[in-house]
């Protein structure tokens, strides 16, 4: 052909077929697939008249102009692929953010991308503000980005459970915003040298809340996860029938299971339930502070007066705080408040309500006030105390059994003629029974010595000889040293997690209950809780390299 010539004249210069191989990706694979033979130029002209005849006529110029419009456009893509590999990058993280920060989906897309631009834009230059748009983040896309976070993290954490030889549960049930009662389970378990806590699960319990129904939603789980019940050591619950019934409650149906799972009622449920009962005459102390209360924060003026008269008479304060039985800590803040604004409360009082201005003017009364306050801010100590992630059973029965003394040594010094309040003394004797009647299973000497036979004996004997060792117990805690041990001592740290696993307290349920208060409102009703607590609760990073190579980039539209 006169137009295409496939001889070499210069040795720098190609031939054409290698401009037309770069526009015609058949080719490519054509000259990838043919032997060295067939590419000598007849070979090749013959190829190009029978394969690609609309091309035969075209001229050299046509070519090279196709060869540097194929190596721009190569160029573009590569670029593209890149950002939107960042883009999609940055989209997981920021959806991981806003899980987090227990946002709406929408966020995103409403606020977080056209800040982003504003900045970067004013700081930057607008070329990287219109690279920000690239970013995917509309609801949808946040709504499946914290579907993949989630499922990685329980893929990892089930990968974790699995191999593990003991692990515990705690589990709670409560009813959201949108009346759906919601099971959430969290698990405790040993990791790499240490003891860690994780969310399980959060599933929605369709019927009626029975034990039944919980079991079966539990079962169902460990049976998917492929976890088994005889590596469950322990479980916590509240105190609720459905629970801790005898027969058809949750613990009993998985003892039916594992026979030797230990069973731990929550101890802040116990001590809030020990700290219920009170003497008649304290119990009208407490009803005469909450109807003054409920007086004042009922209505909108008495509130603003009330907060003008206290800055006249120069109060530290000039709120009062309400009080919920189902908010233990409420009692003693409402009761502190109240005493420290009693005269306040007295003048207030005086016009509108005398009989309870009285009350205020009352030594005695404010003697019994005074008590109250007191007593309730310990207990609220003691609460604060045993609440936390990583709390064992013996740390909790330690200031159990040592508020438990407090109350006996507080009842000894009233009797001693320290006051003369005879009420006082009958309410804290009847505290400290009745501390004695919720926790008769708290006896931290019963821990104190476990009896070993065989191979656990042996390695005890072999632990209590090495230095080093003893070095290390004095520098860790105590679940972190006996988890350090389980390759060295299997045997032996197999009994000492029997002790150090199980639960105290079901406060990271609690815990959890108020995250989903904070996610799923009256505006994200129909939300599907799961994906965004695990992200928000779990301890464990998602792998978010692994995630974006499993997922096709695409730009943002």
């Amino acid at each position: 052909n006169r137009h295409v010539q496939f001889t070499v004249h210069h040795k720098h210069e190609r031939p054409l077929f290698f401009y037309f191989s770069q526009i015609i990706p058949k080719c490519v694979l054509c000259l990838q697939m043919l032997a060295n033979e067939t590419l000598k130029p007849a070979k090749l002209k013959r190829h190009l008249q029978t394969r690609h005849p609309e091309y035969k006529n075209k001229t050299k110029d046509f070519f090279l102009r196709k060869s540097e419009e194929y190596t721009r456009q190569k160029t573009t893509m590569v670029n593209i692929s890149t950002i939107s590999n960042n883009a999609q990058k940055i989209s997981y993280l920021l959806s991981q953010q806003i899980a987090k920060a227990k946002k709406p989906h929408t966020i995103g897309e409403d606020l977080i991308i056209p800040s982003a631009e504003i900045i970067c834009e004013n700081m930057f230059g607008k070329e990287f503000g219109n690279k920000v748009k690239a970013v995917p983040l509309s609801n949808d896309t946040v709504k499946r980005r914290v579907e993949d976070l989630s499922d990685d993290i329980q893929s990892q954490l089930l990968d974790r459970l699995r191999p593990c030889p003991q692990f515990s549960i705690q589990l709670d049930e409560a009813t959201d915003i949108a009346c759906a009662a919601e099971l959430i389970v969290l698990v405790r378990y040993p990791w790499e040298r240490k003891i860690l806590e994780d969310f399980l699960f959060c599933k929605e319990v369709l019927g009626r809340t029975t034990g039944e129904e919980i079991f079966g939603i539990l079962d169902a789980f460990m049976t998917e996860a492929g976890l088994s019940w005889e590596k469950c050591v322990a479980v916590c619950t509240d105190g609720a029938a459905a629970m801790t019934g005898r027969n058809k409650g949750v613990i009993a149906r998985i003892k039916a299971v594992n026979p030797k799972v230990i069973a731990t009622h929550c101890m802040l449920h116990r001590q809030a339930l020990a700290s219920k009962d009170m003497e008649p005459d304290l119990h009208s102390v407490l009803n005469t502070v909450v109807t003054a209360v409920n007086f004042v924060k009922s209505r909108a003026l008495q509130t603003r007066l009330f907060a003008k008269l206290c800055k006249e008479m120069g109060a530290d304060h000039d709120t009062l705080l309400f009080h919920s039985e189902v908010r233990w800590l409420s009692r003693g803040k409402v009761l502190q408040r109240v005493c420290e604004l009693r005269n306040e409360m007295s003048e207030f009082m005086r016009e509108h309500k005398p009989d309870i201005a009285e009350f205020f003017s009352n030594p005695e009364c404010v003697a019994k006030l005074a008590y109250l306050a007191d007593v309730f801010n310990l207990l609220n100590d003691l609460n604060l105390s045993i609440q936390g992630g990583y709390a064992s059973i013996l740390e909790v029965s330690d200031k159990i059994l040592a508020f438990m003394k407090k109350t006996q040594l507080w009842s000894r010094r009233i009797q001693d003629g320290i006051t003369d309040i005879k009420v006082v003394t009958s309410h804290l004797t009847a505290l400290s029974e009745h501390f004695s009647s919720y926790f008769t299973d708290v006896n931290t000497a019963a821990w104190d010595w476990v009896d070993l036979t065989g191979k656990a004996e042996e390695e005890l004997l072999e632990l209590s000889c090495d230095g080093t060792l003893k070095v290390r117990f004095r520098q860790l805690a105590h679940e972190d040293f006996w988890a350090s041990l389980s390759h060295e001592y299997p045997e032996l740290t197999t009994e000492a997690m029997r002790i150090l696993l199980p639960f105290p307290t079901t406060y990271l349920c609690q815990s959890s209950f108020s995250t989903m208060t904070a996610i799923k409102t009256k505006y994200r009703a129909r939300l599907h809780v799961e994906n965004d607590l695990r992200v928000c609760l779990s301890s464990i990073s998602p792998r978010l390299d692994k995630l974006c190579n499993e997922k096709q980039a695409h730009p943002s539209h």
